[in-house]
């Protein structure tokens, strides 16, 4: 065959074959969420671009620094501008709570200082340095690094917010009568033991 007839039998495959398509690369980490100590935790991923068939998930990999996540299988239905949400378990047991689509170790990332990165693809990437991640229980990390009260959102569509209870603080003026009264309570208690 000649070499005219060798590059016209490439062309003619090359285009009868099938594209091939990654389906899986238009998905980015876009919301980071973790209590102090790490144990509650969600990486939220979103379809950012419109894009119904991005399905091509099964044995890639969502992964921090020191941790990964292999998704199980594909996924199956419309995709576009969809959400998929990974959680650890103790974050799956708040009541109230989005359910995550899937279940992530305990410190999946880091609460100093990591990048969370979807499968191969540097701009699914989101990292942040010390000080950068919000630990407050109420805060999380956007993907453009914004911070903003927690909204996660699973495939089903379900979203909300998560609030860690904490001890409240309460106010000096309320601990300057609690004092008080507990002064003058014992100075009552010492007077009549007179």
């Amino acid at each position: 065959m000649t070499p005219f007839g060798c590059l016209l039998a490439s062309l003619v495959a090359w285009n009868a074959a099938p594209a091939a398509s990654p389906n899986s690369h238009l998905w980015i980490v876009n919301e980071l969420f973790s209590s102090a100590d790490g144990t509650v935790q969600f990486v939220e991923l979103w379809e950012c671009c419109g894009s119904s068939i991005e399905v091509q998930m099964g044995g890639k990999d969502v992964f921090s620094l020191s941790h990964s996540f292999t998704f199980p299988s594909n996924l199956t239905g419309d995709t576009a501008y969809r959400y998929l949400l990974l959680g650890t378990a103790a974050y799956a047991a708040l009541p109230g709570a989005p359910a995550p689509d899937y279940i992530i170790p305990s410190g999946f990332f880091s609460t100093t200082s990591d990048t969370v990165r979807w499968h191969i693809y540097p701009n699914a990437t989101l990292s942040f340095s010390s000080g950068q991640l919000p630990t407050d229980g109420t805060h999380s990390l956007n993907n453009d690094h914004t911070i903003g009260t927690n909204s996660p959102t699973n495939w089903a569509g379900q979203t909300g917010s998560v609030h860690l209870a904490g001890v409240p603080a309460l106010p000096l003026e309320w601990l300057a009568v609690l004092c008080a009264g507990a002064v003058i309570g014992g100075w009552l208690v010492l007077r009549r033991e007179r």
